[in-house]
């Protein structure tokens, strides 16, 4: 195995509404051009005029108002890629250490010898099947291309998937082993207001610590992110507020109907449930299969139609999706941690950072 596999196999972690990247190469991009919309607003003078007519002027501290939302997201981003560099340097290094330590003491010629043998040959060959059902899911990246034609490609692509959480797996393991503790500080980050609107919500209303989702369910990364979201309310029992609003993205057109037939599903107290079911089963979001779900629910299927073809339910969504919007989302999921956000399907350890300081915060 090649050490690129030192980079996870570029492991993507969220659905973009622009376009789908890797986040190494974004941060390398956008870290740069961020940093100076700090420094300028630290260097300008509020009271400055920058614009004038013959009737009046514009100070900077009335364009910073105007621009405050789409500002404090470029801080925002700048900051978390930063440390998101930062700390994929760290892993790196981290890695590197490790497992050049355990390739020797298990005798290995080298580390690559070390990854063939507790990565590629733990990783079984994708079935026909598996393949078929992978290049489903892949089928709009692959431009309609025949299935015949692209199949050796999309067995690939799996692959070198199954290997990354492999290697994920055991580099998990290594670092229990060799009792690995990192503190990279997370940056004290600007707070985004976002309201909880209506939706639907788990965890106690007066919890310390709130956490909004914006997600979709035919992402497949918040469909991972929900495995995160469960290990959150698990670990913090009674301290987390968990709301989820509904961001449907414009190339996924089951999306809304959806988030429609889930909200549906609430009206009758069921919400959660319609939920778990179509994160679970995010392939099947045809009419048939919303409905074979409604029906799993035993939901009163003539009270869920009605409230479904009523347009209110798409407005709210709609609603959701610009409140996110404004907030500086882009793409799914991204979460707002009493306003701190945090975007993509990011491991358990980075909402711990945010959390164990929102609970230090709350109880100082």
């Amino acid at each position: 195995m090649n050490r690129s596999m030192l980079v996870f196999l570029g492991l993507l972690l969220g659905c973009d509404g622009q376009a789908t990247q890797t986040p190494t190469a974004e941060a390398a991009k956008k870290a740069p051009e961020a940093a100076p919309a700090a420094s300028a607003k630290g260097g300008t003078a509020p009271d400055m005029v920058v614009a004038t007519w013959d009737a009046g002027k514009i100070t900077y501290a009335d364009l910073e108002t105007k621009a405050k939302s789409q500002l404090i997201k470029l801080e925002v981003d700048y900051l978390s890629n930063r440390y998101q560099t930062e700390q994929q340097a760290l892993d790196q290094m981290v890695m590197e250490a490790i497992l050049e330590a355990e390739a020797k003491a298990a005798g290995k010629a080298d580390v690559d010898a070390l990854l063939k043998d507790e990565v590629e040959a733990k990783v079984a060959m994708p079935t026909e099947q598996e393949i078929q059902a992978h290049y489903t899911m892949l089928q709009r990246n692959l431009r309609g291309a025949p299935y015949e034609e692209v199949k050796d490609r999309v067995a690939q692509d799996l692959l070198r998937r199954r290997q990354s959480e492999r290697f994920g797996a055991y580099f998990e393991e290594l670092k229990t082993k060799h009792k690995v503790a990192t503190s990279l500080p997370f940056p004290d980050m600007p707070r985004i207001p976002v309201s909880v609107d209506d939706d639907p919500s788990m965890g106690p209303d007066g919890a310390p610590v709130t956490i909004i989702q914006f997600a979709e369910y035919q992402c497949p990364y918040c469909g991972k992110a929900g495995e995160t979201v469960d290990q959150v309310m698990k670990a913090y029992d009674g301290k987390i507020k968990m709301v989820f609003r509904d961001y449907p993205l414009g190339f996924h057109d089951r999306a809304v109907p959806a988030a429609v037939a889930a909200n549906c599903a609430g009206a009758q107290g069921k919400y959660w449930e319609m939920h778990k079911a179509l994160m679970s089963n995010q392939t099947a979001l045809a009419e048939a299969d919303l409905k074979a779900h409604a029906t799993a629910l035993q939901l009163d299927l003539a009270k869920w139609e009605t409230c479904r073809a009523d347009p209110a339910q798409a407005a709210e969504v709609q609603k959701d999706f610009e409140d996110g919007s404004a907030a500086g989302v882009s793409g799914t999921p991204a979460f707002f941690i009493n306003g701190v956000m945090l975007s993509g399907a990011l491991p358990f350890d980075e909402f711990k950072v945010v959390i164990d300081r929102e609970l230090a915060a709350s109880a100082g």
